[in-house]
């Protein structure tokens, strides 16, 4: 009979990938990702790369995006009834600004002159 090797260390934290990408999804934070799941940053890294063969912060881009895209949408129709989500979109989104750019002087100065009715200058 051959020997079980006996596993040495401390058994791996469970992290349910679900509850991991909604985490990633409602832009929570790496800090709080690895309090929600009682660990440390390293584990979160190592579990990423176990689960998605990627590091951390490629996997969370990906899954953060979903939220985004949520958040986005719901500012939208927020901005249908209220003025200062409409106002917060159109400076994000259209460039418009509360100051105006100020009106540049022409180049060269304008040079008025007035003639009296006698033909005369003023």
């Amino acid at each position: 009979m051959a020997e079980e090797k006996k596993k040495m260390g401390r058994p791996r934290i469970e992290i349910d990938k679900r509850q991991f990408e909604q985490l990633c999804g409602i832009q929570a934070t790496e800090e709080e990702i690895y309090d929600w799941f009682k660990c440390s940053s390293e584990t979160i890294r190592r579990w990423c790369r176990r689960e998605y063969g990627e590091p951390f912060c490629e996997v969370y881009k990906k899954f953060s995006s979903s939220g985004k895209i949520s958040l986005r949408r719901n500012l939208f129709h927020q901005a249908e009834k209220s003025v200062p989500a409409a106002i917060f979109l159109a400076k994000q989104h259209l460039g418009m600004r509360d100051n105006p750019e100020e009106v540049k002087a022409p180049a060269e100065p304008i040079r008025i002159v007035i003639e009296k009715p006698d033909g005369g200058d003023a």
